[in-house]
């Protein structure tokens, strides 16, 4: 009996280009051919590696998370800088990412939200962007609980509703940046937000 065939590929290279194809175009704009071009394959590879189309987009959904997601909740953190601040600097991270002249433009998981509606999105790769969803509105209400607790929040707010208001801020601003918005205009948008308008409450 023949040994089987090796993968001459690097899945988790292959795994990030799906992610940009799907990222630029969004699920129904994404075409099998688009894939395997940019991924350097062929069909089979394809699906012996990752199953379907939909079974892919779950996945490089998770890759964006752990890659491009996760990683501006740390200025939330920052224990020396006031709340005000370390809300501007996450939302500062957001907007360059979303800005940056290497990525896609806006931000995945937001471009995924707007599609979801229709019935161009398989039920199961719904449920993986509102599960997304879902952890990081409740990771922000976690923290604004914290900051209350802590007594850096003053009046009676609701920890959800200004979870829901900086989620708010986070999809307006890779909208924008989808639309041609440049780095400047959103930390334009976000100095206002934090200093001038609704985070004055904080």
């Amino acid at each position: 009996m023949k040994a089987g065939r090796h993968r001459t590929f690097d899945k988790d290279i292959a795994l990030e280009q799906a992610m940009e194809v799907f990222w630029s175009n969004g699920y129904p704009g994404t075409s099998l051919a688009d894939l395997t071009n940019a991924m350097g394959i062929n069909k089979p590879s394809l699906y012996s590696a990752f199953g379907n189309k939909e079974k892919l987009y779950r996945s490089a959904l998770d890759k964006y998370v752990e890659k491009y997601g996760v990683i501006h909740a740390k200025y939330l953190y920052t224990a020396e800088q006031c709340l005000s601040d370390r809300i501007r600097c996450y939302l500062t991270s957001i907007a360059e990412m979303v800005t940056n002249p290497k990525l896609p433009a806006g931000c995945f998981v937001c471009i995924s939200t707007c599609e979801v509606g229709g019935t161009c999105i398989p039920a199961d790769a719904l449920q993986t962007i509102f599960k997304i969803n879902e952890l990081t509105k409740s990771s922000l209400t976690e923290f604004f609980k914290n900051e209350i607790s802590a007594g850096n929040i003053v009046g009676e707010r609701s920890p959800a509703m200004m979870a829901n208001h900086i989620l708010s801020l986070q999809f307006g601003l890779s909208v924008m940046a989808r639309n041609g918005a440049k780095l400047e205009e959103l930390n334009e948008i976000i100095k206002f937000s934090v200093e001038n308008y609704s985070l004055k409450i904080y």
